[in-house]
């Protein structure tokens, strides 16, 4: 009976391992999946800085609409540099526009603040419009 088994069982491989077209194929695989995790991470970061500098327009909108409002900052159209002062970093400009309108009723005046940067290559803009009594 033993003999009969060792004619049936099939005789043992001694080479062990992948082939060579089964460890390209895995490395094939391998090389598409960090190509995507990069572009993936790429756009990631390209939103992030995105988001950073329209949040950083929309502040600097806001900062300056309230200097207004406040009376520390005269009731005229100007133009101002604000990216220092808000902490972009550096070679970033971020600039802010002011426009003030009479709007035909006295002491009341329309105010249109509007930031520009840009990012990632592309320019960015926020506007925001109040009025102002100032007698």
């Amino acid at each position: 009976m033993d003999a009969r088994m060792c004619e049936d069982t099939p005789p043992r491989s001694t080479n062990r391992g992948f082939t060579l077209v089964e460890a390209l194929a895995a490395l094939g695989i391998f090389a598409m999946a960090v190509l995507v995790a990069t572009a993936y991470l790429q756009a990631h970061v390209v939103a992030a800085r995105r988001l950073e500098v329209r949040s950083a327009l929309v502040h600097a909108s806001e900062i300056t609409i309230e200097e207004i409002r406040g009376g520390l900052r005269p009731l005229v159209s100007a133009n101002l540099d604000r990216g220092f002062e808000l902490g972009m970093g550096p070679g970033i400009t971020l600039s802010t526009s002011i426009k003030v309108d009479s709007g035909g009723v006295s002491d009341l005046y329309q105010v249109v603040v509007t930031s520009r940067s840009a990012a990632a290559g592309e320019p960015m803009e926020v506007s925001l419009e109040t009025r102002v009594w100032r007698p």
